[in-house]
Order: structure tokens, then C-alpha cells, then sequence
């Protein structure tokens, strides 16, 4: 019996289920201080602010201040979309690590993780390689960004690890603000689903074999062996970089 077949799950089911964002938008937030800091030493305290208004914040930290803005409006509309019929929870940590999985999903085909990303430009299934052996790569503005798939895959691994082997795992590239043409269609490659929130949000509706029960002892073990976003800092990739 499906999850949507039965009681549907409280809003409240005692799980810390994070905030999406919060770890970038603490990086960003950390690294504007840093740059504000440096401008004072190097310019002076009265200079600083001047320098700041011309030349504006540093590409590098206002990726994180991006992609955080990304992970929240993602991350708040997965939530939306999912209800009552299972979990999200978002921006976790990895133990023994300073990375973190923006979003988890426990719904009743099984559990998903899902990497966010703001990057500008078009989504695009591509082919590599010769006439006889061809791999499918992922381009995002004209660019390889193939490395992504591997990156959200570690993530899955990490999971694996501490769910049933009969529970199903998914894996989500969730590309925000992004591109994908008047005939763009959702991909996959490597397992990895390539696609958008609205596309994203139909496949976690789909029915499946976990159970109103299963769901929640699923996400109170997750939610405790991923502990939500806490302050002392993080090393993840911003989603926008």
C-alpha cells in the first residue's frame, strides 16, 4: 500500500526539517564580512565603503548569496508541492564532512536526494566521444558541467549507507532560473535526473512502495544521522559558482 493510500503525514511529525539555504546564506554573509574587513585594511575605514559601492561585492560571494536565494525558493517549493504526503528536509549535514545535501526527500517512491543549482543559460543533453562509443554529457551554457553528476552520486552514496537496501534511491540535479528551450525536456544521465522544480515536484508525486509509517521512521532517521544546517561553517560549493 502506498503512502498516499493512507493517513497522510502531519505537518508537524517532531523532524527537524531545516531551512533551505541557510548554510550559503551563512557563507555568504561570513565572506562579506571577510571582504569588508580586508577593504577597511587595505583602503581605510572611511575609503572602504566607496571602493565597496563601485566596484561591488566579489563574484565570489555573492555566488553563495545566489545560490542560497536558489536552494530557499526551491527547497520552499518542493515542501509546498510534496504536503502531507511525505517529507523534505533540507540543507543537511554530512557526518564526518563539511559538505552538506541541500534537499532530501522522503516521499512514497522511495528517497531522493536533490543538489541545486543556479546557473544562467540553457540545459542541455549532449553527446561526446567518436563515431562508435558516445557518452552522454551535461552542458550548461555552452559549458561541460558533467562534474556535477559524480558530485550529487557521492551524495546518494552517503545516504546508502544508512537506509534499508530496499528502500529507493533517487537522484536530482534541480537547476534553477536556468534555460531549457521552447522543446526542452528533463534528461537523465548516470541515474541522475537532470530537470526543473515544476518537472521535479510531478516526479515526487508519483506513487510508490513506502508506506505512511515507512516515511516517517525514514525521515526521523535521516533527518538524526543528517543534522540540519548548524553555524559553525561549511565547505560545499556554492550552487551558483
Amino acid at each position: 500500500m502506498s503512502a498516499r493510500a493512507a493517513q497522510p503525514l502531519g505537518p508537524d511529525e517532531g523532524i527537524d526539517r531545516g531551512r533551505p539555504g541557510s548554510s550559503a546564506r551563512a557563507e555568504f554573509e561570513r565572506r562579506q564580512q571577510a571582504d569588508d574587513r580586508h577593504r577597511q585594511e587595505v583602503f581605510g575605514r572611511f575609503l572602504a565603503p566607496l571602493v565597496k559601492a563601485v566596484a561591488g561585492e566579489r563574484h565570489a560571494t555573492t555566488a553563495w548569496n545566489r545560490g542560497g536565494r536558489a536552494e530557499e525558493k526551491v527547497g520552499h517549493y518542493l515542501s509546498r508541492e510534496v504536503g502531507l504526503n511525505g517529507l523534505v528536509l533540507h540543507d543537511r549535514a554530512v557526518p564526518a564532512s563539511r559538505g552538506n545535501i541541500d534537499h532530501i526527500a522522503i516521499v512514497p517512491s522511495g528517497v531522493w536526494i536533490i543538489d541545486t543549482k543556479q546557473y544562467s543559460g540553457r540545459v542541455q543533453q549532449r553527446s561526446a566521444g567518436g563515431w562508435f562509443v558516445s557518452r552522454p554529457v551535461l552542458f550548461v551554457n555552452g559549458r561541460d558541467r558533467s562534474s556535477l553528476i559524480p558530485a550529487v552520486l557521492r551524495q546518494v552514496a552517503q545516504v546508502e549507507k544508512h537506509v534499508a537496501a530496499d528502500v529507493p534511491l533517487h537522484a536530482a540535479l534541480c537547476f534553477s532560473d536556468s534555460e531549457w528551450g521552447l522543446l526542452g525536456r528533463p534528461f537523465v544521465i548516470d541515474g541522475v535526473h537532470i530537470t526543473w522544480a515544476h518537472q521535479l515536484a510531478g516526479l515526487l508525486d508519483e506513487p510508490g512502495p513506502l508506506t505512511v509509517n515507512t516515511i516517517r521512521q525514514l525521515g526521523a532517521g535521516i533527518a538524526s544521522t543528517f543534522p540540519t544546517y548548524a553555524p559553525a561553517g561549511t565547505s560545499h560549493s556554492p550552487t551558483g559558482a
